[in-house]
């Protein structure tokens, strides 16, 4: 008779799973770029929100502004308002010096373009005296940088 030969094999043996640890270096570096993508994208959105609340702000107060003010406080004022919101888009030694046809350039460069403010407009500010026809059209200008 023939030995059975079912009865001498052994059971399999199935090995372990693989564990998901530790990692492989693959995954420390993907890791590494997406928590770097996300503080980026983090200051980025943080700026951008800040910048837009600045600009909110300055409109509301160019919509606020006190109409009993003279021409030239009028200019003063939104000259004034303009400094500070750019102050937000820009580091102060840049922008904190400008005065005149430095500061109408450089308003022009940053703003979108097709929408610029008239460099005459920018130095009423430093003038003695000013028209309210001159003072109207800088609001309007001043409303429209973006």
């Amino acid at each position: 008779m023939q030995p059975d030969l079912l009865s001498q094999l052994n059971d399999i043996q199935t090995p372990d799973p693989i564990g998901w640890w530790p990692l492989a270096w693959g995954w420390y570096l993907v890791l590494i770029l997406l928590l770097t993508a996300s503080f980026i994208l983090f200051k980025l959105i943080k700026t951008k929100f800040e910048q837009s609340k600045a600009k909110k702000q300055a409109l509301r107060e160019l919509t606020a502004m006190d109409k009993t003010l003279t021409p030239l406080q009028q200019v003063t004022v939104i000259n004034n308002i303009l400094k500070r919101v750019v102050l937000a888009y820009a580091p102060r030694q840049d922008v904190a010096n400008l005065t005149g046809s430095q500061w109408a350039e450089w308003l022009n460069s940053q703003g979108t373009k097709g929408h610029t403010i008239d460099s005459d407009l920018l130095t009423l500010a430093y003038k003695a005296t000013c028209d309210e026809a001159h003072s109207e059209r800088y609001q309007q200008q001043a409303r429209a940088l973006d």
